[in-house]
């Protein structure tokens, strides 16, 4: 059910904004990187070019991927928008419409040379080389704090992961290429450029039960960091039995240039066996372990490739994510597809958006866009004043909880 009243979405043809910035400059950027990098054949190159000089002036118009296994939802998803450009189009649904037609330039599911190539293996590949000296270290310092089996000790670690993993969201290779991300990730400001902290909040949800959690499901974002962060914090709930099962809901393909895509998930581990120190090796281990015995499973649906709102999440998904007692909801895209990427008012209640969940819901998420809520009244101001940039910088994050 959607909220009762909800704003306008964002623009690109809000002049200044970080959309309009997206729209005109960053996307088309990322359509001219996936061009030179790859080694495509003439239509391709042709197409990946094409869709660069379409924006931000050009107009949207039907999918051309005849067959696709998304194109009937396509057909229906763009009927709002089609012949709106860009800028005028809803800034989500032109975006993630954006990622789809970088599939449809490079022939992802035509018989073609282009058929079933990640448009963005290579910087997929150097965000794995670099996310293993930083995801070392986590793993380290989380050993080195490994818990009793107190209910305190449990919950102060637990609330540490979670202050950690957030800013796994920060290794997003749409915005920043692989070691080039914002640069606090280790040190003391994690939790200073937490603009809302619910861990605490979440630590006792998850540990003052009567039973473990029968299922806590993750709505991934990126891989590489990120995904080895997801991983972590994944390791911990089962191996201290905090969940019997983990579900991890991924892309069905490749999209956003870094999100995780099903198979990406067990490469991880699998790279992480190959080129990871000791302590990664045994992480992966046991991640692997864990998808044998079903523990950790990974599953998807196109709801996460649509221009959907949280709230427009096909039933079968909805009934899916109810058998959840926690949905771990990762990054920026995820967040602002929660919160229908519309101009909420900065201090509307987290948990007031999201009455329709389907089960209680943690966001784990940098901010990267213009859209934030849950804050508390003049902390917008404060922040607009002492610094700039704040809302779509990757420098600030919240971990916000709606039980």
């Amino acid at each position: 059910m959607r909220p009762a009243t909800i704003p306008e979405p964002l623009r690109g043809n809000e002049p200044g904004t970080f959309a309009e910035d997206a729209l005109s400059r960053r996307l088309p950027g990322i359509a001219r990187r996936v061009l030179q990098e790859g080694n495509w054949h003439v239509d391709a190159r042709l197409r990946l070019d094409d869709l660069a000089q379409d924006m931000p002036h050009g107009r949207l118009r039907p999918l051309q991927d005849p067959g696709a296994p998304d194109e009937a939802l396509w057909a229906e998803w763009l009927a709002p928008y089609l012949g709106q450009t860009w800028l005028d189009a809803p800034w989500f649904a032109a975006e993630v419409y954006f990622f789809r037609r970088i599939l449809e330039a490079t022939g992802y599911f035509q018989n073609c040379p282009g058929r079933g190539v990640d448009p963005y293996q290579a910087q997929k590949r150097a965000g794995l080389e670099a996310a293993l000296k930083p995801l070392a270290a986590a793993y380290a310092a989380l050993i080195a704090e490994e818990p009793s089996t107190s209910m305190s000790a449990l919950e102060a670690a637990l609330t540490r992961l979670l202050r950690t993993v957030v800013w796994g969201n920060q290794a997003d290779l749409s915005l920043w290429p692989a070691g080039d991300r914002p640069a606090h990730l280790e040190t003391d400001l994690l939790t200073a450029h937490l603009l809302v902290d619910d861990s605490p909040a979440v630590s006792r949800f998850v540990l003052q039960r009567n039973h473990r959690l029968a299922r806590v499901d993750f709505i991934l974002d990126n891989t590489g960091l990120e995904l080895g962060y997801d991983l972590l914090l994944t390791d911990f709930l089962l191996e201290h039995e905090l969940a019997q099962t983990v579900v991890y809901h991924a892309k069905p393909f490749p999209t956003y240039v870094s999100d995780v895509s099903v198979p990406e998930v067990e490469e991880m581990i699998s790279f992480l066996l190959q080129d990871g120190d000791a302590g990664l090796c045994s992480l992966a281990r046991r991640l692997e372990r864990r998808m044998k015995e079903g523990r950790l499973r990974v599953q998807s649906e196109y709801f996460w490739t649509s221009p959907l709102a949280g709230w427009e999440a096909p039933l079968d998904l909805r009934h899916e994510l109810a058998q959840a007692d926690l949905i771990i909801s990762k990054g920026d895209a995820n967040y602002r597809r929660w919160l229908g990427d519309r101009h909420w008012p900065f201090t509307t209640p987290f948990s007031a958006i999201l009455a329709y969940r389907p089960a209680p819901l943690l966001a784990l998420r940098v901010n990267k866009a213009e859209l934030i809520v849950g804050l508390p009244p003049g902390k917008q101001e404060e922040m607009d004043a002492t610094h700039p940039g704040w809302l779509s910088n990757g420098q600030w994050g919240v971990i916000q909880f709606a039980e």
